[in-house]
């Protein structure tokens, strides 16, 4: 089957190894106004859109009342604009420090170009931190043609409108014939609902929540137990292939691409 494009996800698939930068950034956030309690965040909240996760840690007693003294008594929904601003700007002076592209990725994009695939990129993130992304990993060689945000489609994954605009705009004719290259469980459920073939990575992504360093210092049967649990979580939400990075999916596809040819003889 050749392949007409490939869709990447951005945090914890092609940069952030485990995606970190929201989390650091949240913490910084309530740290600067004095304010525990975002220490316990979990990928599992990171999930929601930000604006709903600060709603949410605002609904502990302790960070509620510690917001009031720093704020004052004004609503939850004002400290929550007041929270989530400052944690915009955390997050963008943050950013060049998670922007390294994940082991991998370089060599499958590198094949992607010598080979004329198409690539773009989805997120839940906000225009301007896309924006901002770009000029960063570009010297690695990560230069994707399209970028689609919420703000494109007004909803985020698990629904499927920002990967087909994203293959609209990558002039996609066969959904089945595309890669969604994803590391949480909603991209596996985005790219199905998108008719794509949904890929989901291990090592570095948002479903372990792991940064590199933690993941290195595992002794090797807890880094298999991870895989093994990873994996079964992808393939309960439906994932079309599972990888343990973006390495092995280049090899899996130069694999095809040898038999299709091999076939064709």
């Amino acid at each position: 089957m050749a392949i007409e494009a490939v869709i990447f996800d951005w945090a914890g698939t092609t940069i952030d190894y485990g995606n970190q930068a929201p989390v650091v950034a949240l913490q910084r956030t309530f740290a600067s106004f004095g304010i525990e309690g975002s220490g316990a965040v979990t990928q599992q909240d990171l999930k929601l859109d930000k604006m709903s996760l600060i709603h949410q840690l605002l609904k502990d007693d302790g960070v509620r009342n510690a917001a009031l003294d720093r704020f004052g008594k004004i609503s939850a929904d004002d400290i929550a604009l007041s929270l989530f601003s400052a944690f915009k700007r955390n997050l963008l002076a943050i950013l060049p420090t998670h922007a390294q592209l994940k082991p991998g990725v370089r060599d499958l994009i590198a094949y992607l170009e010598a080979n004329s695939i198409p690539y773009g990129t989805t997120s839940g993130w906000d225009a301007d931190l896309i924006t901002d992304l770009l000029p960063l990993v570009a010297p690695q060689g990560f230069r994707p043609r399209v970028n689609v945000t919420v703000k494109d489609t007004g909803v985020d994954r698990p629904d499927p409108a920002m990967n087909r605009l994203a293959m609209a705009h990558l002039g996609v004719q066969h959904p089945a014939r595309t890669i969604v290259f994803g590391d949480t469980l909603d991209d596996i459920r985005a790219g199905q609902a998108a008719g794509a073939n949904a890929v989901g990575v291990i090592e570095g992504a948002g479903l372990l929540g792991l940064s590199k360093a933690q993941w290195l210092a595992l002794p090797n049967q807890d880094q298999q137990a991870l895989r093994l649990q990873a994996r079964r979580e992808y393939a309960v939400a439906g994932a079309d292939l599972i990888v343990n990075n973006a390495r092995d999916l280049m090899r899996l596809m130069q694999s095809e691409a040898s038999m299709n040819q091999s076939d064709a003889l």
